[in-house]
């Protein structure tokens, strides 16, 4: 029964690096602007259609997903190293006291870090030192839309919290939600009392120039042509998160530790009306989301060189739509088919990082000037579908991988890397 738990846990992570894909594909060449990118001619129904309901039902719920699942997991390889650590200081007071009788173990005893919490989080913060790194490397060279960056420096933080009990978490991921909400309240209010007060003084119907310059060295620039603007970019969101995003991925790290810690996911019957409660607050968030994304669409066709930011705090707001995502997948978790849907998906959620990274490489071969740059001929609906086809590709490939291997390149590089 826990392995099939913990392979549930990997299924929930594979399905959000998918849905993170999905919007990633529709920004890639874009820039650092509108998450679900612009639209640079006059979009088909299709297209439409597809922003619609990646805006709905993707975009933010996924990422929200992961940062959950990030904190979960911070829970449970707490739990792990502490036992780990504590058991090596137990073996090492044994022999310590073999040799230098009672008064040795006198010394050894108390708080001096063999319970294995001092050790525990030594070890995971060499564990964000490592993703800190791989996420500068993966936002300079590959995608200006780095998340991993972010996850690490919000990793520290979270590290104050490892031994915290359940209702200091719960306090920190209520805190941590309201200044979010807060900021964003402040600052779409202050943007939207600008644009009233002083009008542009530029043709708010054309997509900004900076947009088509950015589209176009990226379809038909070399590797080397794209660096500088990829590290542009790469900062100025780096800067909007860490105003913006770190109190929203704070939130879902403690909310997901305080997951791990209750056991949520892992005994949902003992929560019954912890995901009764999720539904109508993930449906209040679907709704937000779809109004929000309908405000936001008009927004890009109507007025892109001035776009309002009212459907982009509505769309904010709709992340809570992850709660009835996460019900739903509880309450169906132990049927047959949904069986089978995990046992095929977990292979891939074994290695995230791997993944993730690989996500930015292929978008890169094939999108890009310095690859085949389909980039500039696909439209929404085609770089929709060429993201179901990357994850089908992902799923095979992860399900080989771990037939033979116990975990992904990077992840074992990473295992490597912090032991």
């Amino acid at each position: 029964m826990a392995g099939r738990r913990l392979e549930s846990v990997d299924a929930l992570r594979a399905l959000a690096l998918f849905g993170i894909l999905q919007v990633n594909i529709q920004s890639f060449l874009h820039g650092a602007g509108d998450p679900l990118g612009y639209f640079l001619t006059p979009p088909r129904p299709i297209d439409t259609a597809v922003y619609l309901v990646i805006g709905t039902l993707v975009s933010l719920k996924f990422l929200a997903l992961f940062a959950f699942l990030f904190g979960l997991g911070f829970a449970l390889q707490m739990r792990g190293l502490r036992r780990r650590y504590r058991e090596q200081g137990q073996q090492g007071q044994r022999g310590q006291q073999g040799q230098e009788g009672q008064q040795g173990q006198e010394r050894h005893d108390g708080h001096d870090g063999h319970d294995g919490r001092r050790e525990a989080r030594r070890h995971y913060r060499r564990r964000l030192l490592f993703l800190l790194g791989v996420g500068v490397a993966h936002g300079t060279l590959l995608y200006y839309g780095d998340i991993l960056t972010a996850y690490a420096l919000a990793g520290f933080v979270l590290v104050l919290y490892a031994d915290a009990r359940p209702a200091r978490l719960a306090r920190a991921a209520r805190h941590f939600f309201i200044g979010h909400a807060a900021i964003l309240l402040a600052l779409v209010g202050l943007t939207e009392w600008a644009r009233r007060s002083l009008p542009p003084d530029f043709d708010a119907s054309q997509v900004p120039p900076g947009v088509i310059e950015t589209f176009e060295v990226m379809v038909t620039g070399t590797w080397l042509e794209q660096l500088p603007l990829r590290l542009e970019h790469y900062l100025a969101l780096q800067g909007t998160t860490l105003v913006t995003g770190m109190p929203f991925i704070l939130g879902l790290f403690t909310l997901g530790a305080l997951a791990g810690r209750l056991g949520w996911l892992a005994h949902p019957g003992r929560h019954r009306r912890l995901w009764r409660a999720a539904v109508p607050l993930g449906l209040t968030g679907l709704a937000l989301s779809a109004v929000g994304t309908w405000l936001n669409y008009r927004t890009m066709v109507d007025t892109p060189g001035d776009p309002a930011l009212w459907g982009f705090l509505l769309m904010g707001f709709g992340f809570a739509a992850t709660a009835l995502y996460l019900a739903w997948f509880v309450a169906q978790r132990d049927a047959p088919w949904m069986r089978r849907v995990i046992a095929w998906l977990a292979p891939a959620g074994r290695m995230p990082l791997t993944n993730y990274l690989m996500q930015a490489v292929i978008l890169g071969a094939l999108l890009t000037g310095w690859g085949l740059g389909w980039g500039a001929h696909l439209g929404r609906a085609e770089l929709a579908l060429l993201a179901l086809a990357i994850v089908a590709v992902q799923i095979g490939v992860s399900r080989w991988w771990i037939g033979r291997f116990a975990q992904g390149p990077v992840e074992a590089l990473w295992r490597r890397a912090t032991y």
